[in-house]
This record gives structure tokens, sequence and C-alpha cells, in this order.
């Protein structure tokens, strides 16, 4: 079978954050978390968006917590889909950090037609992957194909991120009182990355120069010269350090870089 626009929609949870353009397109549905900050709930990128989320977070005394979307919402979902297309892949962000992908697979086994993926990513991890099959939907490509190239995606892939600050992960109890402290004492910038679906340390820098200096030699060690490079970037709101990685990026050497859409985590 063929998978093209005319054959195949995709299912995201809102947690992929995609870019503008991938977020109204029309093979594309979203479908939301709740955010909760205290009592109050927000469905996630609809009644809460990016800058009020961290006008927020800045202000919240604890964390806000999320809730997968109901299993009944996502058989909905795929019942509609279901109706125009032959093929539904609904993919999502690691079961390891929400039971979103459960909800999913649950909902995709009473609706035949439908594939329902863990990404092992979330954010910007997940949306460059929906950025790379829709370029297959635009050329059509067959099942084998587009399923092996996901699959390849998911154990290739490289994701790293630079935290604003180590207040959230010692609020979330990541690391320490003493490694809080410490950290930012020493402007320690760590570069994160996910593994096997779970957050773990890449390397700790000190300062954002040297931070970035990592992010540029780990595209230099997992990618090959002269040979295609797909990057996709995600920020929270911070436009200089957006832009410093955008040059870094595009100045590697030897690398035929494609920067693909620039997403806001929300």
């Amino acid at each position: 079978m063929i998978l093209d626009r005319r054959t195949t929609a995709i299912v995201v949870d809102s947690t992929s954050d995609l870019p503008p353009d991938l977020a109204v397109d029309p093979n594309i549905t979203i479908v939301p978390l709740t955010v909760y900050f205290g009592e109050e709930a927000f469905l996630d990128w609809v009644q809460l968006k990016p800058a009020e989320f961290f006008q927020r977070l800045a202000a919240a005394p604890q964390l806000p917590k999320t809730s997968q979307p109901p299993v009944g919402e996502f058989v909905q979902v795929f019942r509609r889909l279901r109706e125009q297309y032959a093929r539904v892949y609904s993919i999502h962000l690691s079961s390891k950090f929400s039971g979103t992908y459960e909800s999913a697979r649950i909902a995709g086994l009473e609706v035949d037609g439908v594939t329902v993926i863990d990404s092992r990513y979330a954010t910007g991890g997940l949306a460059l992957l929906i950025d790379r099959l829709v370029e297959r939907l635009d050329s059509g490509t067959p099942q084998e194909e587009f399923d092996a190239y996901i699959a390849r995606y998911l154990k290739e892939a490289t994701f790293l991120f630079i935290p604003n600050t180590l207040d959230y992960l010692h609020k979330g109890g990541r690391i320490g009182r003493a490694s809080h402290l410490i950290g930012t004492m020493l402007s320690i910038k760590p570069v994160l990355t996910i593994e096997d679906g779970l957050v773990s340390v890449h390397k700790k820098a000190r300062g954002v120069r040297q931070a970035l200096n990592v992010m540029r030699e780990c595209l230099l060690e997992r990618t090959l010269p002269w040979r295609d490079t797909y990057v996709g970037l995600t920020h929270s709101l911070n436009e200089p350090l957006l832009e410093q990685v955008k040059e870094m990026v595009l100045d590697a050497p030897d690398r035929i870089v494609h920067l693909r859409g620039t997403s806001v985590v929300g």
C-alpha cells in the first residue's frame, strides 16, 4: 500500500510542540493533554499557550501536573479519521513520561487500521519525526518503507537540550538541594538527552557557550560528512539562544544541514 495524503492521517499529542506549518497541516490531528496548575485545568496549546504557561510556571509554588487524554477521546478521533483515511498513525511522547501512549494504544485496539507508536521522545524529538513523515506522505511512500523509516528514526535520532535553569530539575526531584546550589553558583549547564525514553545527562558544561560547544561536538560525532542531516529546533521563548544554536548548526563543517521548522515548547 502507498501511504500519501489521500490515504494516511497522523495523530500526535500536544507535547509534540509542532511548528506552525505542521500544527495546521490537514493530515495531522493534535490531541491535547491537560495541564494542572493547582486546581486550575487547561487543555495544552488550546487553552494554555507557551507564553502564559511560562508566566504561570515562574509564579507557581509547585510544578504543574499533566494528565493524558482519555481513551474515549482517542477512539472518537480514530473513528472520525478512518471514515476518510485508510491508515492512521498515532505517534506519542515517551510512555515513560506519560500514560498518553497507553491511552492511544488501548483506543487503537477498538479501531481497525490504526498504528500506535511510542516515539520514546517528546517535544522537538517528536516534532522532527512528524516533519520527516509528512514529507514522505507528500511524495508517496510504500507502507513497508514508511514503517522502516520510523524504526530507524527511533533508533538513530539524537535529542539534546539545555535547561534555562536548574530550579525545575530541583523541584521535580531530578537533582538534590546541594547539586542545585553548587550548579547554580558555578553556572553549570547540563546538556540533557533522552535515552530509552528517559531524560539523562549527556554532559555537564560551564556556561552556555561551553554547552553549545558540547552540542556541536555531538552533532559532528553522530553525523557523516557530506550526508544530509536534518535538524529540528525547539526553544522555550529564548530567541537569543535560539539564534546562537541556529548559527552553530548551520556552520557545522562538511555537513549538509537541513534546518527544519522551529517550534516553541508549550
